[in-house]
């Protein structure tokens, strides 16, 4: 079973929801993502994301943009940490200043 990257589910699912026209606010944005993902699920809107960046890839940037752009208003950096299913990833230099810091 594969995981799923719950920050990049919740950006699809707000990616189709622009695409669909439906007025996406932060305020809003918790329900229009249950919403789409009852409708179409996690997979439904990777595929439909995927097909949009290929048969129109220069709208889709645009709106992938604004879906990043809500996601960060709406869901704080510090409350995406929380869900992720493992530790950050720690490259040679972000260890060797963590050794260093200690």
């Amino acid at each position: 079973m594969s995981r799923i990257d719950l920050a990049a589910a919740r950006c699809e699912a707000t990616f189709v929801a622009l695409l669909e026209g439906r007025t996406v606010t932060v305020p809003t944005l918790p329900a229009l993502i249950r919403s789409t993902v009852r409708r179409y699920g996690t997979r439904g809107c990777a595929e439909i994301v995927a097909t949009e960046y290929g048969e129109h890839p220069e709208v889709a940037v645009w709106r992938m943009g604004r879906a990043k752009s809500l996601m960060a208003a709406g869901y704080p950096v510090s409350e995406r940490a929380q869900h992720r299913p493992w530790p950050a990833p720690q490259g040679p230099d972000r260890a060797a200043a963590a050794d260093a810091a200690a």
